[in-house]
């Protein structure tokens, strides 16, 4: 499928990432995804009736190329190391959501080096059942012609960890549960 051919690569610099309020315009059948608030984990278990997956594509130690990226970090030495996580999620069987979260080195000091041990199980459940969670205000792109996602820089414990989610056209059939 289309979402197989493309991985979604935060440092990708083909990405325009821009604010929400500029690009959701454009965004179409995406857009009520792109602007939910709170767990996305949350909305595709009521959406899938709890038939939810995780299917992990990759996970590994990366150094960020991409200057700007790493500067969403804080300031980090071009040679930091990043916890790169790549997964699709998966409502009924079928890929809703590719996500790629990742996460400076430093980050580990603190009960978020739990996040190298999640294999399958989601992200969001771990970030969302802390109350100290922090989250930035979501930036968009457009990935491909049917594709668009979202980031947000999370904070934890003190510590910064990015979380992409790009929204596939399988998902556009379902709208976002209250």
């Amino acid at each position: 499928s289309g979402a197989q051919s493309r991985p979604v690569d935060l440092a990708d610099p083909g990405l325009r990432w821009q604010a929400m309020d500029k690009a959701l315009s454009g965004a179409g059948s995406a857009a009520q995804w792109l602007a939910a608030p709170g767990s996305l984990t949350r909305l595709l278990k009521l959406a899938s009736d709890n038939d939810f997956q995780v299917q992990v594509q990759a996970e590994a130690w990366e150094v960020i190329a991409n200057s700007a990226l790493r500067r969403q970090f804080g300031p980090l030495a071009p040679e930091h190391r990043f916890w790169s996580r790549r997964v699709i999620l998966l409502g009924r069987g079928e890929p809703w959501v590719q996500a790629h979260t990742l996460m400076p080195e430093h980050s580990l000091m603190s009960p978020l080096k739990q996040v190298l041990d999640l294999g399958s199980r989601p992200l969001g459940e771990f970030l969302f059942e802390h109350p100290d969670l922090l989250r930035s205000q979501y930036e968009v792109a457009q990935h491909s012609a049917r594709t668009w996602g979202r980031r947000s820089l999370f904070l934890l414990f003190e510590k910064p960890i990015m979380v992409a989610e790009f929204f596939l056209p399988a998902l556009m059939e379902h709208a976002v549960p209250d």
